[in-house]
């Protein structure tokens, strides 16, 4: 190889280099932001009293490192740009304010939260809604990232209200006791993994684990142990397809332990509904309006299965019939049993109800 080729190769070599790994450092007085470190679990603090911050540029987007996630939020809000991916690295416990992912005057931002190798835990430090996802945004809850709230709570732990959120295998949304998990005001919401449990409440609130009104597409992970008065884990006014995952061990004190269908549609074409509880009619779905179709999947049913049914019982644990363990519609469409995989199901009277 002659010396030209040589330099050529070089520069080429030393310009991708420079593209994929630029990493810019900055610094922050600590508690910056309106929140603060959990300092039985932190590892990002200094003797001076400052936090070191990075960017780095990568394949999968601008990572940003060390310092605090008040910091962080407040960096996105003056230099997020449009069509670009956000990696924020969680690197301590932490306890927040409310945010707001929206970027006035920018297009197709996505932010991806992430642990920084084992489980981080972020706390609300106030009552209200912990991250709300405006249109043009993505968020994606990815793994080792826990979103807990407390009880008392006047919020849910996030909000769609136009945008996108996505959960991965490794996320979890938990200890909400007075509020939701998921909110969809309008928007969509993608789950293909991780775990929203132990929120809502029991009287007079809808969908503990998820209450949708936009678009919400489930094909993993697990939604179980919340509570509600109708639609335990989830309660739609939307859209709903699920193909995949487990909704698990919710209760509602009136209707729907599972699911509640308010209006609009619930495809279900895989995935698991069982051991739910319901007071008064549908342990594992109740559809009161709107159009409900399963053409895969598995709803137990208590008739045939005590021990993993669903089931409609009351406080001291009188069981009822005819009230649809697995699934109700009305008194003559209704399923006591389990609906298996092979088991079809629709509103419109087709399928396998019981009589």
């Amino acid at each position: 190889m002659n010396v030209t080729k040589l330099f050529f190769y070089s520069a080429i070599i030393l310009s991708f280099i420079a593209c994929t790994t630029e990493v810019i450092s900055e610094y922050e007085p600590s508690g910056i932001g309106g929140g603060d470190v959990d300092s039985s679990n932190s590892n990002n603090g200094n003797s001076s009293g400052f936090t070191s911050f990075t960017t780095e540029v990568t394949s999968e987007g601008i990572m940003l490192r060390g310092s605090t996630l008040a910091y962080k939020l407040a960096w996105l809000d003056r230099n997020a740009e449009s069509h670009k991916t956000y990696i924020v690295e969680i690197n301590a416990n932490e306890n927040i304010a409310s945010y707001t992912f929206q970027y006035s005057g920018a297009i197709d931002i996505t932010v991806i939260l992430r642990g920084d190798g084992v489980n981080r835990t972020i706390r609300l430090n106030t009552n209200a809604t912990m991250f709300t996802v405006k249109s043009n945004v993505t968020l994606i809850l990815d793994n080792n990232i826990t979103l807990y709230g407390h009880s008392g709570n006047t919020g849910n732990m996030v909000d769609i209200n136009g945008g996108t959120l996505k959960m991965n295998d490794g996320s979890t949304i938990t200890g909400n006791i007075t509020y939701g998990g998921v909110y969809v005001i309008s928007g969509t919401f993608e789950m293909t993994g991780g775990t929203i449990s132990g929120n809502g409440r029991s009287t007079s609130f809808m969908g503990g684990g998820v209450d949708n009104r936009g678009t919400f597409t489930m094909s993993g992970g697990t939604i179980s142990g919340n509570n509600a008065s109708t639609g335990g884990g989830v309660y739609s006014n939307g859209t709903f397809t699920m193909s995949g995952g487990t909704i698990s061990s919710n209760n509602a004190s009136e209707k729907g332990g599972g699911v509640y269908i308010n209006s609009g549609t619930f495809a279900m074409r895989g995935g698991t509904i069982m051991s739910n509880t319901a007071v008064n009619y549908g342990g594992g779905v109740y559809r009161s309006g709107g159009t409900f179709t399963k053409t895969g999947g598995t709803i137990t049913g208590y008739s045939n299965d005590p021990d993993n049914g669903n089931v409609v019982k009351d406080e001291g644990g009188n069981v009822f019939a005819r009230r649809g363990h697995a699934v109700y519609v009305s008194d003559n469409k209704r399923k006591e049993t389990t609906a298996g995989v092979d088991v079809n199901l629709s509103t419109d009277g087709s399928g396998g109800w019981d009589e």
